[in-house]
């Protein structure tokens, strides 16, 4: 398992260096997350197959479902917002409210079912590690914006 977050490290470090100034791809922040995930939690190989299969079936329905529906509202917003009026706004919020509810409702059944196959340690641990690779990741956007303006 070492083994094999080593490559992908080694990959995404020298597909960084040699690679043009554009914004990280999906494909390569998801595999960050999941070398991340993985290795807080401490899942062996077998466990690791079983714990991904589930995590990106919810993670796809929840992105399918709500993600994509919410950046749509949002970019409705954005361009009615001088002349949008109250009950359209309160449509607007209702509707977000609705998603954000239902990606919650997902999340709660990933975890059902990887509570099914893992302890709730594990389970625990997931949250945590979401949460601080969340952070970090926002901290580097953060910190390369920095670093472009004062360049």
């Amino acid at each position: 398992m070492m083994n094999r977050l080593l490559i992908i490290a080694l990959l995404l470090v020298s597909n960084n260096s040699f690679g043009q100034k554009s914004k990280m791809s999906f494909e390569r922040l998801k595999a960050l997350k999941m070398s991340y995930i993985t290795e807080r939690i401490g899942l062996t190989e077998a466990e690791e197959s079983v714990f991904w299969e589930i995590y990106d079936q919810y993670e796809k329905r929840i992105f399918d479902d709500c993600r994509i529906n919410i950046k749509n509202l949002r970019k409705t917003y954005m361009k009615s917002k001088d002349i949008m009026n109250n009950d359209k706004a309160l449509e607007m919020i209702k509707k977000i409210n609705a998603l954000e509810q239902h990606a919650l409702q997902l999340k709660v059944e990933r975890d059902k079912s990887l509570l099914e196959k893992f302890s709730a340690v594990k389970i625990l641990k997931m949250h945590h590690a979401e949460y601080h690779f969340n952070r970090e990741m926002v901290y580097k956007m953060r910190k390369k914006q920095e670093d472009t303006k004062n360049n």
